[in-house]
């Protein structure tokens, strides 16, 4: 299976498992992780996500060339259905734990997830400039949002990779940690998400997406209230309060 699955309690892990081929992406990995953000997305007992590659090589290398042009059949972007590559529109909060090259298609996985952890032998590179093609998968919008755009520009034009702790110092990553600590620093992270309310995580995901992507100020300060006001109606709202005042740790149902 090139994409491994497990449930840690509230947490969803997804493993790209192809490690002999750097964790690149070919139609198979990519039908089986477009099931895994649908079963992630749809599973209301599971809470976060976190997204890795076998070995300490890569994360994922991106889309596998190589079977690509044996056989154009096996190139997966060029194909209509049948997969997802990033958890685009789903709420529920998803970390990228980035265990060596974060490259092309990889970089736009880890870009389409919340938070970026990775190792310090970890590169970033989007690569299309020197395939001859156009860095896909939201690699030209994400990283012109995400980081300082002139640092943006250099990686999408020049192609060249960069460092682990240049991504950190770019913002690129939140953190940086020994490599046989990353997936513990993950699944702590995520732990630690898991115990906030997931309704109002949920709902901040999506006022921080759409506010501040797609609409202007007024409009996602709208939003905002708007969400605000849905959630202070929840079960969890009110236990959350109830909990502080009683100084004893919430007990969140998602309600």
């Amino acid at each position: 299976m090139p994409v491994r699955t497990e449930r840690r309690d509230r947490t969803f892990l997804i493993t790209l498992d192809r490690p002999e081929a750097m964790n690149s992406i070919d139609p198979e990995m990519y039908r089986q992780l477009g099931e895994a953000w649908d079963r992630f997305e749809q599973d209301d007992e599971l809470l976060v996500a976190v997204v890795t590659g076998a070995g300490e090589q890569a994360f994922c290398a991106g889309r596998d060339l190589v079977k690509s042009v044996e056989d154009e059949a096996n190139d997966w972007s060029q194909q209509r259905g049948g997969g997802r590559l990033t958890p685009e529109g789903i709420w529920k909060p998803v970390i990228a734990a980035i265990n060596g090259h974060c490259l092309a298609a990889g970089l736009a996985l880890a870009l389409g997830c919340d938070v970026r952890v990775a190792s310090p032998n970890a590169t970033f590179g989007t690569m299309a400039a020197k395939r001859g093609i156009v860095a896909g998968g939201g690699q030209t919008q994400r990283l012109a949002r995400y980081i300082p755009f002139g640092i943006a520009m250099e990686m999408i034009l020049f192609a060249e990779r960069i460092s682990a702790e240049d991504a950190l110092r770019y913002g690129l990553v939140n953190r940086v940690v020994p490599q046989g600590e990353l997936l513990p620093f993950a699944m702590d992270w995520a732990a630690k998400l898991c115990q906030n309310a997931p309704l109002a995580v949920q709902a901040m995901k999506r006022a921080a997406y759409e506010g501040a992507w797609e609409l202007p100020f007024r409009e996602g300060m709208r939003l905002e209230a708007r969400l605000y006001a849905e959630i202070m109606q929840t079960r969890d709202a009110a236990e959350g309060a109830r909990a502080f005042a009683e100084k004893r740790p919430p007990r969140f149902e998602g309600r």
